[in-house]
């Protein structure tokens, strides 16, 4: 497919702002509201767009976000593996990886102070030997994201020309960061804790635009049994509690975005923190999310191969012993959100050794792939 001026526009705008109004939109580009939604439906049916999708913060409802590395030494065994840890009510992400260490990538929110019963769950597996070590970093505030700016892409020769000079001329000047403290406090920031003022329609609501974001108040409203009014002023509560930011899932093929890398790094904070200043104060066009760790960091990237090469190497300059895994994008097993992971009743994210444990065990003892 190749792309019209317009559906180029649009897609650049669309990645800034997700759920810009298709009047918004139209203005923008000089265009009439009714083009742009012929234009961004046929995006769609195309599949250059497809999805769009709201991403929350784990700790405004009272959850904890770990990722986990779990070497994995043969074929066989990450099938299994991935079977079980596919089990897990707290499972977000999961995708295999190649590299520093070469196994499973795994992201969960799990409740406050349920770690060492995930910890646990994994442990059973590396017991039964089908894991051989758990690489486990405890993520430390929301950490910050970069999203695509199509503005570096030539739509007609699909290549991206982003210039790594100017990080290259920073990493060699920058070697005093005099907002250190600043610098720290971006990435260790925590969104406010709003569990106990969420009501079960407020989960239900964010179901639904994790799944969906573009659904009209009308459709919720009938799906949910709740007024439009109702919907309005609680979507306004989550957006301004909850929902971290709406995003929208491209082709990656059709941009050239063929490699998810995650960098691991192991340093000091005043290193890590001339990384997290030069991501704040220069472009970058890919898609990205940069984790403060309790060691270190993790830096997990989409790009283009040349990219992938320029990054690599000036990280390397920086942190010698940088530990690099490529992800599979066609083993990712992504999780929705689930509100039944939380009991009404009890007021509380479900914790106990049955329900973060046993339950996942007993499914995999019954499909005899665990001891």
């Amino acid at each position: 497919m190749n792309l019209k001026q317009e559906e180029y526009l649009i897609l650049k705008h669309i990645l800034k702002e997700p759920i810009i109004p298709y009047s918004k939109l139209a203005e923008k580009i000089k265009i009439s509201p009714p083009t742009v939604k012929k234009r961004i439906e046929k995006l769609i049916e195309e599949q250059v767009i497809k999805s769009f999708h709201a991403e929350y913060h784990p700790e405004s409802l009272g959850l904890e976000s770990h990722i986990f590395l779990l070497r994995v030494d043969s074929i066989d065994k990450y099938r299994i593996v991935e079977r079980i840890v596919d089990y897990h009510p707290y499972l977000v992400v999961r995708q295999r990886c190649y590299g520093g260490i070469t196994g499973i990538f795994l992201k969960v929110h799990i409740p406050i102070g349920s770690i060492n019963k995930f910890l646990e769950f994994l442990n059973y597996i590396k017991d039964n030997n089908l894991i051989a070590e758990v690489v486990h970093s405890t993520t430390i505030g929301t950490g910050i994201k970069t999203h695509s700016d199509l503005t570096y892409w030539e739509p007609t020769t699909g290549k991206w020309f982003f210039n790594w000079d100017i990080w290259k001329k920073n990493i060699d000047s920058v070697d005093y960061i005099p907002q250190f403290d600043y610098f720290q406090r971006i990435a260790r920031e925590k969104p406010k804790n709003v569990l106990s003022h969420l009501k079960y329609l407020d989960f239900l609501l964010l179901q639904e635009l994790v799944r969906d974001p573009t659904q009209k108040y009308a459709d919720l409203s009938k799906q949910l049994g709740t007024p439009q009014y109702t919907i309005s002023r609680r979507k306004k509560f989550l957006n301004k509690y909850v929902i971290r930011n709406y995003l929208v899932d491209v082709d990656r093929s059709f941009f050239g975005l063929e490699d998810e890398l995650v960098f691991k790094v192991i340093c000091s904070q005043r290193a890590m923190t001339k990384v997290i200043y030069l991501i704040k104060n220069l472009p970058l066009p890919f898609v990205s999310d940069f984790r403060h760790t309790e060691k270190g960091f993790l830096w997990k990237m989409l790009l283009p191969p040349k990219d992938k090469l320029e990054l690599i190497n000036l990280l390397w300059s920086l942190f010698p012993d940088l530990q690099i895994m490529m992800l599979d994008p066609q083993t990712t097993v992504t999780k929705p959100f689930n509100p039944n992971n939380y009991s009404f009743i009890e007021q509380s994210w479900k914790d106990s050794v049955e329900y973060m444990i046993e339950q996942s065990l007993d499914k995999a003892r019954g499909e005899l792939i665990l001891a």
